[in-house]
């Protein structure tokens, strides 16, 4: 069974099928739509993840060039989705357990 995947450590390829977790919102399936690029005039905002468009879960990923974005049925999260996994058409896996080290 996969394991969860931080994306802190790496984000999954653009358009790639994945389950995803967002803590206030679960476990959804869907995919990873890719990068949306920073752009002038993002909201300079303590409440705004992306103030000053800093991108906060890029962690060790090279290939992080700006938010990330996941979506499917359930809708779209742009910079909120923590961990991911590969869909290879198992069940709804349980979400990720936070209190351990996940890779």
């Amino acid at each position: 069974m996969s394991e969860w995947i931080s994306v802190k450590g790496r984000y999954p390829e653009a358009n790639q099928k994945v389950w995803y977790f967002f803590n206030i919102l679960g476990v959804h399936k869907g995919q990873f739509y890719g990068f949306e690029p920073c752009y002038e005039g993002m909201p300079d905002d303590e409440e705004y993840q992306y103030s000053k468009c800093k991108l906060p879960n890029c962690g060790l990923d090279k290939n992080c060039t700006g938010i990330d974005v996941f979506g499917g049925d359930s809708g779209v999260l742009s910079g909120d989705v923590t961990h991911w996994m590969p869909d290879t058409g198992q069940e709804k896996p349980e979400p990720p357990s936070l209190d351990k080290d996940i890779k």
